[in-house]
């Protein structure tokens, strides 16, 4: 769970994973040098349950070397990263790790919901696919789409040890920091998507995403072209162009919704 600032919802993140019906995990809250309460809270949690974990950085390093931290003494068969502001179901757990086992796929993908500052919830659904689909046709689909077919982190569970052999989250497309890791990790490897809803992503205006937004056009467009001449995903050059034709509109829905999001 790497966190920065984020005590105004972090309780209820926290809770979120204490209530889950399987029960053998550990929690790792990684803080990015916090200057709010996110610490304090999160320590609550490690004296109230050995399972959470807490650790800290005394300087920003970024949210791409935070997110990377979970590979540190990370054995594990599978793990989640899941975003401080946002929040899971409590049989999320329980029912993307038994599709990871059943499929022996590398990343299980799941529907959630995406809840507004003013409470308002919707279910925008992923597309729809064969329970498990290739690295190649995930990501071919990703750049004809022009947009995030995966979901937000709180959507997705990933095996631990394809992660750790990975290059894991690139921070030079950290506007499509969870894509790029999706990507390390499922390299040659299938996924699996259901259509579950295992949580809840939160849109605020405190989110670091939002606060790239100034960049979000040139780091997708660098991650689609690096997808084509690095990964080699099979697509037409008319498909990337329209491609990036519907990541601009995408972003521009996006910019014009955050702007009129309003924070209690």
């Amino acid at each position: 769970m790497p966190t920065y600032n984020s005590e105004k919802y972090i309780r209820q993140c926290l809770d979120s994973v204490l209530n889950q019906t399987f029960q053998d995990w550990t929690c790792i809250v990684s803080d990015d040098a916090s200057t709010d309460n996110s610490v304090l809270i999160a320590k609550e949690y490690e004296v109230r349950d050995q399972r959470f974990k807490v650790v800290t950085h005394d300087i920003n390093v970024g949210a791409a070397n935070n997110w990377n931290r979970v590979k540190e003494n990370n054995n594990s068969f599978a793990t989640k990263l899941l975003c401080a502001d946002d929040y899971l179901f409590e049989d999320a757990l329980a029912k993307q790790l038994l599709l990871l086992k059943k499929n022996q796929t590398s990343v299980v993908f799941s529907e959630r919901f995406i809840v507004f500052p003013n409470g308002k919830k919707l279910h925008p659904r992923l597309p729809k696919y064969a329970s498990n689909i290739s690295f190649n046709d995930a990501f071919g689909y990703y750049l004809k789409a022009g947009r995030n077919i995966f979901g937000e982190p709180v959507a997705a569970l990933f095996r631990t040890d394809l992660f750790n052999k990975s290059e894991g989250f690139r921070p030079e497309f950290e506007y499509a920091l969870d894509t790029s890791g999706y990507m390390a990790i499922s390299r040659g490897k299938e996924v699996t998507f259901d259509n579950a809803v295992v949580g809840v992503f939160r849109v605020s205006k405190n989110q670091w995403s939002h606060q790239l937004r100034g960049n979000q056009y040139s780091q997708i467009f660098d991650f689609i072209d690096h997808l084509v001449s690095k990964e080699g995903i099979r697509v037409t050059r008319l498909e990337v162009m329209i491609g990036k034709l519907k990541v601009m509109a995408a972003n521009l829905l996006r910019v014009i919704l955050y702007k009129f999001v309003r924070e209690k």
